[in-house]
């Protein structure tokens, strides 16, 4: 199923042999770099070195937050491109992860790439074969993980693979989904407390529930798997009326979890429910259909649910609720005129460890209790229909009654559209402002149920949908929204024309880094929001920006090509598609 070429190393293993079971080439035939390449240990993980980038949005909080200052408000203006790299073709969604002066590159299709993060230079890379898979997001590659001497993936045809980080060997492959059924994984997996962590996606038509699942970082041996819709004689099986369980679809968890130590809680989002529309499901709007579009909180050792919040029950339009969720301790200070929605019962000024981010397409910003999951208070950044209230007591959000029981043909307008006012695209916090950084966009949707017929592969086929303009609203698309976490408020707002789909990172330096549609990837001031730095790329970039260091350099990486974009509302911004590259900044 694979193929592994470590580079300038093939010829010497043509004529000096390796022993049968030997997994790769010998140390000394290794590149330098690869032979010095140390362990990377579960303190890591905890702390990492402040130069290093070892999984997805760096830290198990999901900040999305570098620490290094070398690059900062004085001197981003002279950032200048220190190389760059042309990637697969594909979806390209990729998070660069560095360790030890070695860059890894998932990217599509389940194609790995290590390279020298100074130059370029190729270590090796690793193609996993492409089946002919029914989901067409199959082949997005978010983001991989390190730990001690691997590389752990999860693949599009539903398999968590394990790679010796010096050669691109396999050394284990676990089948954990059916591919063949569409699952598949597009979120990468995290290791948690020695365990790889991940959720399945693409439970759809033929199959059923999806699942979040753990297992043994040395084996692959699954250790724990919990189910992300209930069944039957579950709890909260009931909220799905009397819909049969072979018939209870979706949930798939697509993000990858966050984690906190302290609580050793494992905090997910779960996706929408299949098909979309309650009257195609069998469902009434009175049903919640848990846990869809829910935040859940695992026990890392057991994957025993802890608690729930449901920030949209009974969803009828793909509002999707998997996104990043953010741990963070701050002051609780809700401003009542700065949010939407408050719990009246909170001690005002009381510290808390937080839940906090904008987990789905509605673009609102959630925040809960990380022990508890109790709702403390939430604030739009986005003009949103769907959600209009909070049910404090019963740990959910409210659907706009408007647009419910919606029967198949009957055509309404909700914003946003199933783009999102944010999809996979991800926010940022900076623990120097306490400020949340939130890339969202305005935008709204003609929708239409349809007939639907399980078909393997149909999950789009539940209605026919088109993006339009807000009603009434301006020309500008797209915002990066700054929150004070504590407060609620709206620190500062840029507004524009072209929609942002990049995701957002933030430095040591009061830098906060993000790129959008008209192929611009700028460098914000933390505290104003000032452009300091501006460069144009080839194409919008789908990457997640990361800054690194090696030998006292710091760096700024985003791949460029795909990604989130809202370009059918401005069509006067045009660009070719592809253009996979990755490019990487310094100073001079």
């Amino acid at each position: 199923m694979t193929r592994v070429v470590l580079v300038g190393v093939l010829a010497a293993l043509a004529t000096s042999p390796l022993p049968a079971q030997a997994q790769g080439p010998a140390d000394a035939l290794l590149p330098q770099l690869l032979a010095d390449y140390s362990l990377v240990s579960e303190a890591m993980l905890l702390d990492p070195p402040e130069g290093e980038w070892l999984m997805w949005r760096r830290t198990y909080n999901h900040w999305g937050y570098s620490p290094l200052a070398q690059i900062d408000r004085s001197n981003v203006g002279t950032l200048r491109l220190a190389w760059a790299w042309t990637m697969e073709r594909g979806l390209q969604e990729t998070t660069p992860l560095v360790h030890d002066g070695v860059m890894f590159l998932p990217q599509a299709c389940d194609f790995i790439e290590a390279v020298d993060a100074r130059d370029g230079t190729l270590l090796w890379d690793y193609r996993r074969v492409r089946v002919e898979h029914s989901a067409t997001l199959a082949c997005a590659n978010r983001n991989a993980t390190l730990y001690r001497d691997r590389l752990y993936i999860a693949t599009h045809d539903a398999h968590l693979v394990a790679l010796d980080v010096r050669t691109g060997e396999v050394v284990w492959d676990r089948k954990v989904g059916e591919w063949e059924v569409g699952q598949h994984y597009s979120g990468g997996p995290m290791v948690i407390n020695g365990r790889v962590v991940a959720g399945m996606s693409g439970c759809y038509y033929i199959n059923t529930r999806c699942w979040i699942s753990a297992h043994d970082a040395d084996t692959g041996d699954e250790v724990w798997r919990t189910h992300t819709i209930a069944y039957d004689g579950e709890p909260g099986g009931e909220t799905w009326g009397d819909v049969p369980n072979e018939q209870r679809r979706g949930g798939s968890a697509w993000i990858a979890p966050s984690f906190d130590p302290e609580l050793n809680l494992i905090f997910s989002g779960v996706a929408v429910p299949v098909p979309w529309v309650a009257a195609q499901r069998g469902t009434t709007p009175a049903d919640d259909i848990l846990y869809t579009n829910s935040t859940i909180a695992l026990d890392a050792d057991t994957g025993e649910m802890v608690w729930y919040f449901q920030h949209l029950p009974g969803d009828e339009w793909d509002q999707d609720h998997p996104f990043e969720r953010l741990v963070v301790e701050t002051e609780v200070a809700p401003n009542p005129s700065a949010v939407d929605w408050l719990n009246p019962g909170i001690v005002h000024g009381e510290t808390r460890k937080v839940i906090t981010g904008i987990p789905g397409k509605p673009g609102i910003v959630w925040t809960l209790d990380a022990a508890t999951g109790e709702f403390l208070w939430a604030k739009n950044t986005i003009y949103q229909t769907a959600i209009v209230g909070v049910d404090i007591e019963n740990r959910r959000g409210i659907a706009n009654p408007e647009n419910r029981n919606l029967q198949i043909g009957q055509e309404v307008i909700l914003c946003p559209s199933i783009q999102g006012g944010i999809n996979w695209n991800a926010v940022a916090y900076s623990p120097q402002t306490n400020v949340l950084y939130g890339p969202t966009n305005n935008a709204c949707m003609s929708y239409t149920p349809s007939e639907v017929e399980p078909t393997l592969g149909g999950y789009h086929s539940s209605a026919e949908y088109r993006r339009i303009a807000v009603p009434g609203g301006g020309p500008d698309v797209g915002q990066l929204t700054a929150v004070d976490v504590a407060t609620g408020e709206t620190r500062w707002q840029h507004v524009q024309r072209a929609g942002i789909g990049g995701s957002v990172l933030t430095t040591g330096g009061g830098l906060v880094f993000v790129t959008d549609d008209a192929r611009r990837f700028r460098a914000f001031d933390a505290d104003t929001g000032e452009i300091l730095w501006e460069q144009v790329l080839n194409a919008g970039a789908g990457g997640y920006p990361v800054s690194y260091s090696v030998d006292g350099v710091q760096y700024i990486a985003i791949a460029a090509g795909g990604g989130v974009n809202y370009r059918n509302l401005t069509p006067e911004i045009r660009q070719r598609s592809g253009g996979n590259t990755l490019y990487v900044f310094t100073l001079p």
